[in-house]
């Protein structure tokens, strides 16, 4: 099969599938669902931390690149003013501190920073970033531009709207990249008073469709991008797979370059892994909501943003809550999750019939009737002929082998 036209096929259905998963797997809400069943453009989004403020109160305001994939990658540079009003809110920001933090390319781009400012007495913020680099593995389609704190002043709805916004792809000079901008707003209220509503937040799309689709790159070119990349070619039977989902950036490797396909998929992982594939907009959390999920952590955000929309809860512990973003999911939790989305997309499937060889899968066992439909619709295998390995934790490689297989299954 060509690898190309699996994963255009198999992308397309990957966010009703993953919302399906996170569904099983975190309690996704329905409107979470429809959001990420909707087709959007790329954006340059504004979030904001809080929708209302106490004067004197702190509240952060980020930016971020999202959704640059497909006939939007290949991104090489971007330019984007907000401005804000100086009367209601000061940036707060420490000594020494650059403006924005962005972290939207890859080190291997080496962007450069051409404008990185934030001006209290106007009431403006610039960042502007290029690259004379191409090659849509350069930027994974989501990246923040960064964050700023800041104090509220006075009362007032102080509204953060983009005063220019443009983003450069690849072989469209002179182009800026169609795309949504928004405006953010924060209603500020005296010390003990009470929020009347606020403003609601605006959209608007600007710029041209892309006159050329780019460089682009192929599932080999993507898996050849991975330090390890001998070591997923050796996997003959994920190999095709993991390459269709880290060209389509579903699927990414680590921040030093390594794949890792034998590494078990943390929930941490699965958590972005949600977000993106959903398309789903990011929040912006002032103090983290799980106690092992430090605002220096790489999946914080995505981790914030996934529980924002109900996808994830955690565990209490005392009066903290916790994430265990480096739990590894087991190979019967994965059984059990996607039979579930069989479940609920196909109703009663065939194959639940089949009597299973596995020793170690006895009728008892919790996940039995998962396992078996599983087994039965030839999506999942044992470890052996009688060895399931229900306890073993679910590499990376075998996700996605299994995804793929759903997806094969979903798209007839």
């Amino acid at each position: 099969m060509n690898g190309t036209k699996r994963h255009k096929r198999a992308y397309r259905a990957f966010p009703i599938v993953i919302c399906m998963l996170a569904y099983v797997l975190f309690g996704l809400q329905p409107a979470a669902i429809a959001a990420g069943q909707e087709a959007k453009l790329p954006q340059v989004r504004i979030v904001t931390s809080a929708a209302q403020a106490q004067v004197g109160d702190v509240f952060e305001v980020a930016v971020w690149l999202q959704g640059f994939t497909g006939d939007y990658a290949d991104i090489q540079g971007y330019e984007v003013h907000l401005a804000f009003d100086a009367s209601l809110v000061q940036p707060v920001a420490e000594i020494g501190d650059p403006a924005l933090k962005p972290a939207v390319f890859q080190a291997a781009a080496g962007p450069m920073t051409l404008v990185n400012s934030i001006d209290a007495e106007s009431g403006t913020v610039k960042v502007s970033q290029i690259t004379t680099k191409k090659g849509s593995l350069l930027f994974a389609g989501y990246g923040k531009i960064g964050t700023v704190t800041f104090k509220a002043a006075s009362p007032g709805v102080v509204r953060f709207s983009q005063t220019k916004s443009i983003v450069i792809k690849a072989d469209n000079p002179g182009v800026n990249v169609i795309h949504t901008i928004n405006s953010a707003s924060v209603e500020i209220v005296p010390a003990g008073g009470a929020a009347a509503g606020g403003a609601a937040e605006t959209q608007e799309q600007i710029g041209e469709a892309p006159s050329e689709s780019g460089s682009g790159v192929t599932d080999e070119q993507a898996l050849q991008a991975f330090k390890d990349y001998g070591d997923v070619a050796a996997l003959s039977w994920a190999k095709d797979a993991i390459g269709a989902f880290a060209r389509s950036k579903v699927l990414q490797g680590s921040p030093s370059g390594y794949f890792e396909p034998r590494r078990s998929m943390t929930r941490a992982e699965f958590a972005k892994t949600a977000v993106v594939a959903l398309g789903l907009d990011m929040k912006q959390q002032l103090k983290p909501t799980f106690a092992d999920v430090p605002k220096t952590a790489w999946h914080y955000d995505y981790v914030e943003t996934a529980a924002q929309y109900g996808l994830v809860q955690g565990t209490p512990l005392g009066a903290a809550k916790y994430f265990k973003p480096n739990d590894p999911i087991t190979r019967a939790e994965i059984a059990a999750i996607v039979a579930r989305v069989l479940r609920e997309l196909e109703g009663d499937a065939a194959g639940e019939t089949v009597r299973l060889p596995f020793a170690d899968v006895p009728a008892a066992h919790w996940a039995y009737e998962d396992i078996r439909l599983l087994y039965g619709l030839k999506l999942l295998e044992g470890k052996s002929d009688r060895q399931f390995a229900p306890g073993d934790k679910a590499s990376r490689a075998e996700m996605a082998v299994l995804l793929d297989r759903v997806l094969t299954r979903l798209n007839g």
